[in-house]
């Protein structure tokens, strides 16, 4: 067998397996935002409309050849979607409390029929008006994708990624509406 076409098959192969497989994307905005429902307040009325999302670093972009990623941006998005959803998120220039998050570990499988992943993230919360830090902690949080949500692993991966984030951001807000950081307001 030549040499050109021993490359030519390896071509066709690696491109027919990208073809069955699809290419990676980011973790979707709309995916990983959690939706709050109900009308239960923050047991700290401050928080009510009163957080902005200031940096999201940690985050990674996606090789289309290779796993489902959450970069900084979109899950700045969401967390905002999230925020706004819960009544959280203030929208003025000038926000009592300014929310930081680094995304420390995304723990992603590479095969399997139902896909774990587990999503790492630090967040600090900062009084502006005080100056100092009033929340600060690591939240992990999983998800399983089941076999029956996406036929393709690749598709799957992203579904526990996302899946992941979602948790991960629903812990926080759970967390934020049962803390009271300010005890003297």
């Amino acid at each position: 067998m030549g040499f050109m076409l021993r490359i030519g098959l390896c071509l066709f192969f690696i491109f027919s397996f990208i073809g069955l497989t699809g290419c990676a994307t980011n973790a979707s905005v709309e995916k990983m935002a959690y939706h709050h429902q109900g009308s239960k307040q923050p047991s700290d009325k401050t928080l009510l409309n009163g957080i902005a999302v200031n940096q999201v670093s940690g985050g990674h972009e996606t090789n289309p050849l290779w796993t489902s990623q959450i970069n900084n941006e979109n899950f700045k998005q969401a967390l905002v979607k999230s925020l706004q959803q819960a009544n959280l998120y203030n929208h003025s220039t000038k926000p009592r409390y300014v929310l930081e998050a680094n995304l420390m570990r995304l723990d992603q499988p590479l095969v399997g029929f139902d896909m774990t992943a587990s999503c790492q993230v630090d967040y600090t919360l900062r009084d502006v008006k005080q100056n100092k830090i009033v929340y600060k902690d690591a939240i992990l949080a999983s998800y399983t994708a089941k076999l029956g949500e996406a036929f393709l692993g690749m598709e799957r991966l992203k579904k526990a990624t996302e899946g992941a984030a979602k948790a991960n951001i629903q812990k926080l807000i759970e967390v934020l509406y049962q803390k009271r950081i300010n005890k003297t307001e």
